[in-house]
């Protein structure tokens, strides 16, 4: 498959690229050796057009081989499992936040100088405060737009204007606003961020803060990238609050009421904890 094109999830083309597909197994804890083989099997594989293509195929082999680390390439397409309504995504974020040192409060109505507003994530640290709000995308090829962030930045505004008036002086200041997704923004989006004082994270930006980076600094990893749980099985534990690997073995009594007992109960608090504590396989 060398110099053939494929097509990106945003419709876009580029040239497949073995190195590029190595690293990002090198990415998850699979050694240089075993990325390179499994690279060039994908290569040879007939019937590949797209980047979801070279995923699926990709994550099959590594289930075969090494199922922690499938686990943790399938992490994108973990998130998006979180979905359709994205409010585990929310919830996830906010766990994120908790880890790093910050205090929160999720799904918050704040008076803004004209009316109210939902928010979706409150952090604060000291006396700063963060509002984080949050664009989960079923559809892992769409872009967050410029008017998505222009309609946040209009309402953190009336956010903060009333704010100030109220807060001043006994609860710390509203200092900045955060918008995260799961997806990527426009060139458009990030350009109008930078110059309006917005910070953005999406799953590779910005470099160093991305979403991706954060989830390996913290080893909070979304309990969606367990391979052994079944679609279903993932949503009806979402639904009842388990949201991390980590929390798997403290929350058995979740799985159990999903239906996940005995011997399969016994694979996935396994797999969860191969994932957490995932190392280079050598």
């Amino acid at each position: 498959m060398k110099n053939k094109n494929i097509i990106k999830t945003t419709g876009d083309t580029e040239e497949f690229s073995l190195k590029k597909l190595q690293q990002s197994m090198q990415r998850v804890g699979i050694s240089k050796k075993t990325a390179k083989m499994i690279a060039a099997e994908v290569a040879r594989e007939q019937g590949i057009h797209t980047t979801v293509d070279v995923h699926r195929k990709t994550y099959e082999k590594l289930k075969q081989k090494y199922r922690p680390a499938a686990a943790r390439y399938n992490l994108k397409r973990a998130l998006k499992a979180f979905g359709p309504s994205g409010y585990p995504f929310e919830q996830f974020i906010a766990r994120l936040l908790d880890e790093r040192g910050y205090k929160t409060n999720t799904n918050r109505i704040l008076r803004g100088q004209c009316i109210a507003h939902e928010t979706d994530v409150i952090a604060y640290r000291d006396d700063r405060h963060f509002i984080f709000e949050c664009k989960f995308h079923n559809n892992l090829g769409y872009k967050s737009d410029v008017q998505t962030v222009l309609y946040m930045k209009a309402r953190f505004d009336d956010i903060k204007a009333k704010w100030k008036h109220v807060h001043e002086g006994r609860d710390g200041h509203l200092h900045k606003l955060w918008i995260v997704t799961n997806t990527q923004f426009t060139s458009q989006a990030v350009q109008y961020a930078k110059c309006a004082g917005i910070e953005l994270m999406s799953w590779r930006y910005p470099q160093g803060k991305s979403l991706a980076e954060l989830i390996d600094k913290t080893g909070l990893h979304p309990v969606t990238a367990i391979t052994k749980l079944t679609k279903g099985q993932k949503d009806k534990i979402l639904h009842d609050g388990l949201v991390l690997c980590r929390e798997v073995e403290l929350k058995k009594n979740i799985l159990k009421k999903a239906g996940i007992r005995g011997r399969k109960l016994e694979y996935v608090i396994a797999e969860a904890k191969a994932i957490i504590d995932l190392e280079n396989e050598g």
